[in-house]
């Protein structure tokens, strides 16, 4: 397993980061603004000093940044739960940030005791709220949730079962977040130039006519059969796009699957099954090379940099786990094409851009007192969690319904 990265916050980072905010958000996020929602601030503000659990929702890899920001206007800092691989990014620079702004790392899908040992201690001592994202994936899609995971709760019970052997009768609540991004701006043109690009790395004839919606359907089209091609799927000839995007990632899933020998979760949830599927490659890639001989470590290397090979699959599923034929056709936002050319563009030409100004929009539901659950809990824990995860998804859609219904809307053609 990878090794654990404690928080290692530095005042004087920190301190650095909120003095230049301003010109972070303006160049460094194309000039992102955050609007919190009128109220939210008085509802969080109820919770001063309190031991809490701050869970948003993870449409966007600028998430994060949002969550530190939104601590600054309400006058807290944080501590936050990342995944371990986000770690070692920028060539370990993005972990040394991170530590430093008071993160911590965890192994996703794994019993990663570190993690849950410094989970507990920080919700214990109730010195800083902790955020969480309990998506455990970034879902890319502005206006929906993926399944959350119930671990949020667990966590948290965990905490207050050591507040309870400590002698202490203090209450931890889980705190539902909205995310809400939305381009402030007319970003058609800026779509149309990332089409471009991608029509012309992948040999993809423009369609007549200048609506945006036909050649991103073209694109797409040309990805999926390519994606087909490269893992040798043939569709059948009444398949939608659905049914060949969920053939493409049972595909991809079982090769690795049989190449790893393991057996995939009986879980129908694809991200159990990444999960499971990212560990075991972890687990081998850093596996300790103490006691090999030379030869033995050069064996080693050949068969990890194969395994290597797989993390790309892995990012490919996730990045398509939640998109399908519709979601934009539906409800056809710039916001919402912006998603589904993103996931396009993040597979093809390796990253994304910001199309435009952006206004990140948030609200705070009401929190949810553990202790309410406690009996329940101790008398049946599966359900006691099913509950308290229910609600929590139940306020964080709620709210991202909401502020999609009142915010001003562009659509495209």
């Amino acid at each position: 397993m990878l090794d654990f990265r404690p928080p290692k916050e530095s005042p004087l980072l920190i301190g650095f980061i909120k003095l230049f905010a301003p010109l972070y958000k303006k160049y460094g996020m194309s000039d992102t603004q955050i609007r919190v929602k009128e109220g939210a601030l008085e509802r969080f503000s109820k919770l001063k000093g309190k031991r809490a659990l701050v869970c948003p929702n993870h449409s966007n890899r600028h998430d994060p940044q949002a969550m530190f920001f939104f601590g600054q206007a309400a006058k807290e800092t944080f501590n936050y739960v990342a995944a371990r691989e986000v770690f070692d990014w920028d060539h370990g620079f993005n972990g040394w940030w991170l530590q430093h702004i008071g993160a911590y790392s965890v192994v996703r899908g794994a019993p990663d005791r570190e993690s849950f040992k410094m989970t507990k201690k920080i919700l214990t001592e109730g010195k800083q709220k902790l955020v969480l994202f309990p998506e455990g994936e970034i879902s890319r899609q502005n206006d929906t949730l993926l399944p959350l995971e119930t671990g949020a709760a667990q966590l948290s019970f965990w905490a207050m079962d050591e507040l309870d052997k400590q002698g202490s009768a203090e209450h931890i609540y889980i705190v539902p977040v909205a995310l809400k991004y939305t381009y402030t701006g007319d970003i058609k043109p800026a779509l149309a130039e990332t089409l471009a690009k991608l029509e012309a790395k992948m040999g993809v004839p423009r369609p007549s006519g200048t609506k945006l919606y036909p050649r991103l359907m073209a694109v797409a089209e040309r990805l999926i059969k390519a994606l087909e091609s490269e893992y040798n799927q043939e569709p059948s000839k009444d398949a939608t796009l659905n049914d060949r995007i969920t053939a493409l990632r049972i595909a991809i899933l079982t090769h690795m699957s049989n190449y790893l020998n393991i057996e995939l979760p009986r879980s129908d949830r694809t991200l159990d099954a990444v999960r499971m599927l990212r560990n075991r490659i972890d687990d081998f890639v850093y596996e300790s090379e103490d006691g090999l001989s030379e030869y033995e470590k050069e064996l080693h290397a050949e068969k990890a940099t194969e395994i290597k090979g797989f993390y790309k699959d892995l990012d490919r599923v996730v990045n398509f786990v939640s998109i399908y034929d519709g979601y934009i056709k539906s409800h056809m936002t710039q916001e919402r094409f912006a998603d589904v050319l993103e996931r396009i563009e993040h597979e093809v030409l390796g990253q994304t851009s910001i199309k435009g100004p952006r206004s990140i929009i948030i609200d705070v539901g009401n929190p949810i007192d553990l202790r309410s659950y406690q009996h329940e809990y101790k008398t049946n824990k599966k359900v006691a969690l099913q509950k308290i995860t229910d609600d929590l998804s139940t306020q964080m859609n709620g709210m991202l319904e909401t502020l999609e219904h009142e915010r001003m809307k562009k659509f495209v053609e």
